[in-house]
């Protein structure tokens, strides 16, 4: 234990191994051993191992919140549920078991149900930062984004090193496009000035070399996504796609192994792997130096288990962020933020500390699912049905605003909204009186939660005739899977980049019209496209193909043009610039 708490992990590992040798049933050290598993990243052993000291005494209730601990990392949330509330049976003053029990209650939709386990924890916690942290990510997931901002600065305020509040923070007010980009730019640098101050202080130096701007660079992807997530889907084309000749690419995964399928075929596609669960900021970097990157791409931005930190050291001599987070990410040591024109237009009220880098086209690539249904017919001469399938913290009040007064300017319309949070009746309960409140009868909505798989969810789409896409920020994956699934998708550019992604998509596709460009305009082209049958029928059958052959899902584009960019920067490093 020594050992253990001193940081020496290995020497711990050998000695708990030699007391088990001697005592195979000793559940101190089972769970001890199980500890050092689960910090390294090694779940399933360390979940085996935790269960095995719970057999031995069932009665030891960390035992079964360590259990817990390990189903809710391989996300098998019902389990740890089970774990927890033996937990707490057996010791009902253990506030951890009651922050962690609502994780994974709001893992399963049950807000009511975490928000009542936060609340109990800080109950018996009333300053635990953890559970404040956890119920301010409840509320800011409902929507309440007031009493989530009170709960993140009441967390900092406690621990103004909590990296992962002020992060969260960062993500809610650029995600949902609450602050102007001056307050924008300030709270992403006061990131970079309180959680960057180790990295700032034992940077990296590169040498340059001009003899080196041809080379084959080595590229470094950075990111905690490469499981199933939206951000894979746009990045696994871009992987596949890349010259070997030309780079050489290192995913660094902050996944926990052996992740899933996605997972399994990204590290597949790259050169080089490295799991970087359980590695600190500076021993990342550390790696990342050592293993001579080029150019690091981060992935993620202020999205949950970034790897920012690692950055702030300046590993690699270019660093770049790219495809997973919305704004600046603030760091100093982070030199180009990549986008494109459309998304970043040249008179762009977005401020950054990078410079924002345009890509002459689109800046993603979508790849469609291998087992998508066909585009099926909607029936004429029946009410026209929109849709939304986009997560139900992009969908503002002034959106739901704008969908009701379409719905009153097509009468019998309906409207399908399928979001995970929907699986909470109380969530339910609320769009519905929003839309009451506006003139809008319960019974022209249908509201949906979670699906079998993609194929089922892709399915729905054969109900909606009209996608309505939401705001402020726009759809991103649900706008190219409403193309893909024949749906005309009806957006609105606002003035940042997140306002803008369904605007870049819909351009590429060569779709432009359908693109607003005031709220007024929104509802007028709904109304006008819901009016317009014929039109409907003929996109609903080309707008498959149109897609497949548009810039949007032209992954080999997309690769070079990337590639032309990674090049163009080195070699300005490479020179001095």
């Amino acid at each position: 234990m020594a050992h253990h708490k001193a940081g020496r992990l290995a020497e711990a590992e050998q000695c708990y191994r030699r007391i088990l040798q001697q005592q195979p049933d000793h559940s101190e050290s089972l769970c001890l051993l199980g500890m050092i598993g689960y910090q390294a990243g090694r779940i399933e052993p360390a979940l085996g191992l935790f269960r095995r000291a719970a057999e031995l005494n069932p009665n030891h209730a960390p035992y079964h919140l360590n259990v817990g601990n390990c189903c809710q990392a391989l996300g098998r949330y019902e389990e740890a549920v089970t774990a927890y509330r033996r937990a707490i049976a057996l010791n009902p003053r253990e506030a951890i078991a009651y922050c962690n029990l609502g994780v994974a209650l709001r893992s399963m939709g049950d807000y009511a149900g975490a928000v009542s386990s936060y609340q109990q924890a800080l109950a018996i916690q009333p300053q635990n930062v953890d559970t404040k942290y956890n119920l301010a990510n409840c509320y800011r997931l409902l929507g309440d984004f007031n009493l989530a901002s009170s709960l993140y600065h009441e967390t900092l305020r406690l621990n103004p090193g909590y990296v992962k509040a002020r992060s969260n923070l960062l993500y809610m007010n650029s995600y949902n496009v609450l602050c102007t980009p001056e307050e924008m730019l300030s709270l992403h640098r006061e990131w970079d000035r309180v959680h960057g101050a180790a990295g700032r202080a034992a940077q990296y130096g590169h040498q340059r070399d001009v003899a080196a701007s041809d080379r084959r660079l080595r590229i470094g992807y950075v990111s905690p996504d490469f499981r199933q997530h939206s951000v894979s889907y746009f990045f696994e084309p871009i992987l596949a796609a890349h010259d070997r000749d030309q780079v050489e690419v290192i995913c660094y995964a902050e996944v926990i192994p052996p992740g899933d399928e996605v997972t399994a075929r990204l590290q597949a596609l790259a050169d080089g792997w490295v799991t970087t669960v359980g590695l600190g900021d500076a021993a990342l970097a550390q790696r990342i130096h050592d293993d001579r990157i080029d150019i690091l791409i981060d992935l993620a931005g202020h999205t949950g288990n970034n790897r920012l930190g690692a950055f702030t050291y300046k590993p690699a001599p270019v660093q770049v962020t790219y495809l997973g987070y919305f704004t600046t990410t603030g760091l100093a040591a982070m030199d180009y933020w990549l986008t494109d024109e459309v998304m970043c237009p040249v008179d762009t009220i977005e401020l950054s500390v990078e410079e924002n880098y345009r890509l002459p086209r689109c800046c993603v690539c979508y790849q469609p699912p291998d087992d998508a249904p066909a585009v099926v017919d909607r029936p004429g001469g029946q009410g026209v049905v929109f849709g939304s399938f986009n997560d139900l913290s992009k969908v503002a009040p002034v959106a739901i605003e704008r969908w009701a007064e379409i719905m009153r300017q097509v009468p019998e319309s309906r409207l399908i909204m399928k979001a995970w949070q929907l699986a909470d009746a109380g969530a339910c309960r609320g769009l519905s009186e929003q839309f009451s409140r506006r003139g809008i009868e319960p019974g022209r909505l249908t509201l949906r939660a979670h699906t079998i798989n993609k194929r089922e969810h892709l399915a729905m789409y054969g109900e909606v005739d009209i996608a309505l896409d939401s705001m402020p920020r726009t759809g991103g994956t649900t706008t190219a899977e409403a193309l893909y699934m024949g749906v005309p998708v009806i957006s609105l550019a606002g003035q940042r980049f997140i306002e803008r992604l369904s605007a870049s998509m819909l351009q590429a596709v060569g779709l432009g019209e359908l693109v607003a460009d005031s709220g007024e305009d929104y509802i007028s082209l709904a109304v006008r496209l819901a009016g317009d049958e014929a039109r409907r029928r003929s996109l609903r059958a080309g707008l498959r193909e149109q897609l497949l052959s548009s810039p949007l899902c032209d992954a080999e584009d997309l690769t070079r043009t990337l590639e032309l960019t990674y090049r163009q920067l080195w070699r300005r490093w490479c020179e001095g610039g």
